[in-house]
């Protein structure tokens, strides 16, 4: 099954949304027509998987890891949205800013309550993808966290659990830049810089571990960056187009004899080395 028709119909799905957040057509209209364009998304997403079956259990594992629970995030994300302008008291700011807090108190206990399947989604885990993510896998010996009644033929055990994380974890940022905005907190500078003349002549697989580095390790906006928009800074600062960036870690992933940080140690090594020549040949007194 072809990936990029996939991420072709994704990049359609989010558009539309875009345009539907941009307008100012009311709270319960703009809700309403997210959730058709998400809908009308999901009905073409299953039509395409039903009509051309997998051809491996590693690329059934791949959509319903990566591919479905995308999409699924937005209908997630819609009502997050609408309910936590719906719920926002009319008030000081400091009412404000207690409200948005619980709301992150809440996403937090969300987190750890999952900790977990959490864990397992943040880490990039494989162990128990087959379970997880192959339709009709026997789970009985774990415990499954309540879910919809499930389509067989177009849901698995997990994909519902890393669509919420999906949404919740862009809750969690949209929550965060509501409080910087009453508190008036300095927002991010601008990486993009568009004529900055920088671009990226290296290998798409060696940036691409360099985003998965940066967010594994919580480096930007204090852990709460998504993929996608390292992904998006990225692209905009080095003027490159990076492909499907889990499929990149696929390949990062499958490494059979080199380390699955091969880029990122051999920067390592050249820092190492550099500082040693330094040293080696540091003028007496210096």
């Amino acid at each position: 099954m072809n990936h990029e028709i996939f991420e072709n119909l994704y990049v359609k799905f989010t558009a539309e949304l875009d345009v539907l957040r941009a307008s100012d057509t009311g709270q319960v209209k703009n809700l309403a027509d997210a959730l058709a364009v998400v809908r009308n998304s999901l009905i073409e997403l299953r039509q395409l998987t039903l009509a051309d079956d997998f051809d491996s259990p590693s690329a059934e594992i791949h959509f319903f890891k990566v591919i479905k629970p995308k999409f699924y995030a937005q209908k997630i994300l819609a009502f997050e949205r609408y309910n936590l302008e719906m719920n926002k008291p009319v008030g000081t700011t400091e009412m404000l800013r207690a409200y948005f807090e619980d709301e992150l108190r809440q996403l937090r206990r969300f987190f750890q309550q999952y900790a977990f399947l959490y864990q397992y989604y943040r880490s990039g885990a494989v162990e128990l993808d087959e379970l997880y993510f192959i339709r009709g896998a026997e789970m009985s010996s774990l415990i499954i966290p309540e879910m919809p009644d499930p389509d067989p033929l177009f849901s698995t055990s997990m994909d519902y659990m890393f669509a919420k994380f999906i949404a919740f974890e862009q809750m969690q940022q949209l929550i965060l830049k509501q409080i910087a905005v009453l508190t008036g907190t300095a927002v991010a500078a601008d990486l993009s810089a568009p004529d900055s003349g920088v671009k990226w002549t290296g290998k798409i697989v060696n940036l691409g571990e360099l985003v998965y580095g940066l967010y594994y390790t919580g480096q930007l906006n204090h852990g709460n960056a998504q993929i996608s928009e390292i992904v998006a800074a990225f692209e905009r600062m080095f003027s490159v187009k990076i492909r499907d960036v889990h499929h990149t870690f696929g390949e990062i992933r499958e490494r059979k004899v080199s380390s699955p940080s091969k880029f990122i140690d051999s920067m390592g090594m050249a820092i190492q080395q550099r500082v040693e020549e330094d040293l080696r040949y540091k003028p007496p007194g210096y």
